[in-house]
């Protein structure tokens, strides 16, 4: 019996110390789009030496094709070897399913969705957040908080996800990247997934021998060819992203300018996201050092009607009403959305917001000040972003306070509709209707949180490690709009999964998000083998041998 005990206790001190990811390869899958994403898919992910590499897709019609990986050893044991792969030759707007092979050992099968037809206008949904990174207290330790973020964010299955910045709290140290990289997983398996670098994220040099750089794929479509920033085409939005400490930010805006025009008869909207605000009554305050050279920033954002920029950096949520100068030598004018109390309506201005509740320490003591204030909270956070045509809906979720337990994404902020008097989407080059104003299914965050739980179990969840054999088809027509505030430890509901046409769902986000046990969220790596240590445990406690 003491035998036994010691057994115990000596795997439950080396689950401690042993990070999950590093028993299992190949590990860290995530998504991105480095080529048009309305027709292709880059895949990535960790294994432990370089070598060769495969992604098996399957289509609709149960074609299957397989990818060719390239891979390099980062220069960090913690850090492995990163391998990725183009997938191309995709249909738009359109569910396929792959694994990847490594190493002698394949990965569970996953699921990913095409973006809709390039600057055409079918709904589609989005999400964005940031500050997620943990503190290093005499060891790097995560935040309990991000992890149920993840799954949250999982279980509503957005197209993609943008992250502000502040990934780790020290970007020069491997360990915090190899605690944190297992954790996204849920969620970067499923949803092509984009991170701007923050202030904790970068180390020198810069570039691609930087971990940020080595770990993550974005379209380096900028003058310097890296992951740094970047820009990219979504239906009718146009999306950039620039970073705020790296490389020559007046060349970014020169970038940011050309990018703007190219696209500017092409798109209904415009969002750019960077880290440090522009505008904020946290703790850094508005345009911290003038990082980001607002004084040319802001009138450019001005001139092209620029609608929507999404910021982090401060540890709160905070939205300003549309508005336009402040910098650059223009007085500022701030213009409130006309309809339901400065919620609603076609903005006159840009919509700036703060979303860096991602699980950091938030700014406990944070109160709205500055000009321009529309609504703030110091709770924990992250957006829902739905377009459709000419309208932009955009869902504050409230995940709570930061505690020593997961968060709540149960309920909302508050919710926000913009809209165009105009849209690209009403005529087509030839003179001739667009149809691309069918209804996505997503229920423009009028109850992102409010029914989380109401379908809990409803229909049960298949394994997506199973074989894709006949009558596994995934529908290409699935319903992505599932519920913004979806509780992970209830079913999303027959429209968050993909159909197999059997009426099994087939996305498995890895995490438990969608797992409909009702269990709530499961724990994933080292927290998982600890549950299952403490089951066995009591089992034994209940059961003792005769």
């Amino acid at each position: 019996m003491k035998t036994r005990r010691w057994f115990i206790l000596g795997v439950f001190f080396l689950v401690l110390w042993v990070p999950f990811g590093a028993l299992a390869a190949p590990r860290w899958l995530r998504l991105s789009w480095t080529r048009p994403a309305d027709t292709s898919m880059t895949v990535t992910w960790t294994d432990t030496v370089p070598g060769d590499g495969t992604v098996e897709v399957w289509d609709p019609d149960q074609n299957a094709r397989v990818f060719p990986a390239t891979s390099f050893a980062t220069g960090a044991a913690e850090l492995g070897a990163t391998y990725s792969a183009l997938v191309e030759g995709l249909l738009p707007d359109t569910n396929y399913r792959y694994r990847v092979s490594s190493g002698g050992g394949t990965s569970e099968w996953r699921t990913f969705r095409t973006a809709p037809p390039l600057y055409q206008c079918k709904p589609f949904r989005f999400m964005a957040g940031g500050d997620s990174r943990g503190e290093d207290i005499l060891t790097y330790i995560p935040s309990m908080q991000w992890d149920q973020i993840v799954l949250f964010a999982a279980a509503v299955q957005p197209l993609f996800f943008v992250h502000t910045g502040d990934f780790v709290r020290d970007g020069a140290q491997p360990d915090q990247w190899e605690k944190e990289m297992p954790r996204l997983e849920p969620l970067s398996s499923i949803s092509p997934y984009f991170m701007i670098m923050g202030n904790h994220d970068d180390m020198s040099p810069e570039g691609p021998a930087a971990y940020f750089n080595q770990l993550f794929e974005t379209p380096a479509n900028g003058p310097d060819a890296v992951d740094d920033y970047f820009s990219m085409v979504i239906g009718n939005v146009l999306i950039v992203g620039l970073s705020n400490y790296t490389f020559d930010y007046d060349q970014q805006i020169d970038f940011l300018r050309a990018e703007l025009e190219r696209t500017k008869d092409q798109v209904d909207w415009r969002v750019v996201f960077f880290h440090a605000p522009i505008w904020s009554s946290g703790a850094h305050g508005s345009n911290e050092d003038n990082i980001n050279h607002a004084e040319r920033l802001v009138p450019l954002l001005d001139e092209y009607g620029v609608e929507l920029v999404l910021n982090g950096h401060d540890h709160d949520y905070e939205r300003f009403h549309p508005s336009r100068g402040g910098y650059g030598g223009i007085p500022r004018q701030v213009n409130p959305l006309p309809f339901d109390d400065g919620r609603r309506g076609t903005p006159q201005g840009t919509v700036y917001y703060v979303t860096g509740g991602g699980g950091a320490l938030e700014n406990i003591i944070f109160y709205p000040y500055v000009e321009g204030y529309a609504m703030g909270s110091a709770h924990l956070n992250y957006l829902v972003i739905d377009v459709d045509r000419g309208q932009m809906t955009i869902t504050s979720v409230d995940c709570g306070v930061l505690g020593v337990v997961g968060a709540d994404c149960s309920t909302n902020l508050e919710t926000v509709i913009l809209t165009k008097e105009h849209s690209v989407c009403d005529v087509v080059p030839d003179g001739g209707p667009q149809d691309g104003g069918v209804d996505g299914g997503a229920d423009a965050g009028e109850d992102a949180g409010g029914d989380a739980g109401s379908d809990s179990g409803a229909d049960e969840v298949a394994d997506a490690g199973a074989d894709p054999g006949p009558g596994d088809e995934p529908d290409a027509g699935a319903d992505m709009g599932a519920d913004p505030g979806a509780d992970p430890g209830s079913d999303p509901g027959p429209d968050a999964g993909v159909d197999a046409g059997d009426g099994t769902a087939l996305t498995d986000s890895g995490g438990g998000a969608a797992s409909g046990c009702g269990c709530g969220a499961a724990p994933t790596g080292a927290p998982a083998l600890l549950l299952f240590l403490s089951c066995i445990v009591a089992r034994r406690r209940t059961n003792p041998r005769r």
